[in-house]
């Protein structure tokens, strides 16, 4: 839970310069080759006494990118930049935070207790939910980073990805004209290459035309691999169901769980802080 913050005030700036758009170039190797190898490239670094190289800290970057060690540690360096850049993230990074647990309690995000027939957690946003007067898109930024912090300590989360559904419908054009450019760009960019997920698929329910418009802005900047994962459903819940059984989802989304309680998420997160 606190590794945004452990890890980003001893970071010193390095003479890197790395392209975020580096595709993979080196051959996967097995789990503890591919562990040695990224370590000894992160202890050479000049700030290296001032970053986390551990095995369940590794592992997550190579995992993430299929044991290929080029692409685990251009996604680890681009980690910290991005951290370097983002200092709002580490500040207050608690789910105790004021805003935080409102977004939190909104669905904002929010993560399913049952995951999907391939072993896979769910992760959902219920965009209609933000108020855009009790907290900005990045305090929703920092719930999900947040909420990955504790995802991605499952080795199952780390293996198999996650599967993301944005609850567009009823999403107002008030709401829309809150959202600052910026800050979807530096969350779509964060997730794609400064942070050690993978998201199998994201499926967008009931996109007004003025979020399908602001999607397909972003998505340029997305890996071609990425942007194929990305599937709207428009009003037609059924279509989601033949990815997502009904069985696991919450009422709002068409499932038989009965409404979202986002309770149970933070109280689980709420127990890893301790």
């Amino acid at each position: 839970m606190s590794e945004f913050y452990d890890f980003f005030w001893g970071t010193a700036e390095t003479n890197r310069n790395v392209d975020v758009n580096i595709e993979t170039t080196d051959t996967p190797l097995s789990r503890s080759a591919a562990l040695e190898s990224l370590r000894s490239l992160v202890l050479a670094r000049p700030d290296a006494g001032s970053l986390r190289s551990d095995d369940e800290f590794l592992i997550r970057f190579l995992t993430a990118r299929q044991m290929s060690v080029q692409d685990a540690m251009l996604v680890y360096d681009n980690y910290y930049r991005f951290l370097r850049r983002n200092h709002e993230l580490i500040s207050e990074y608690s789910v105790d935070n004021v805003e935080v647990k409102q977004a939190l309690e909104d669905g904002l995000p929010g993560v399913l207790q049952q995951r999907d027939r391939r072993g896979r957690r769910i992760m959902v946003l219920f965009a209609a939910e933000w108020d855009p007067n009790r907290y900005s898109v990045s305090t929703i930024q920092k719930a999900i980073h947040i909420s990955l912090d504790l995802l991605l300590q499952d080795s199952v989360v780390q293996d198999r990805g996650l599967v993301l559904i944005i609850d567009w419908s009823q999403f107002s054009f008030r709401q829309y004209s809150k959202l600052q450019p910026a800050v979807l760009h530096s969350i779509a960019h964060g997730l794609e290459y400064c942070y050690p997920v993978r998201f199998k698929a994201i499926h967008c329910v009931g996109p007004p035309w003025y979020v399908d418009a602001a999607m397909s802005l972003l998505k340029p900047f997305l890996r071609e691999t990425s942007r194929a994962k990305i599937f709207s459903c428009g009003n037609n819940l059924s279509i989601l169901h033949q990815a997502v059984s009904r069985e696991i989802l919450p009422a709002e989304l068409g499932g038989e769980q009965g409404p979202y309680q986002s309770s149970i998420w933070i109280d689980n997160l709420r127990r890893a802080q301790l």
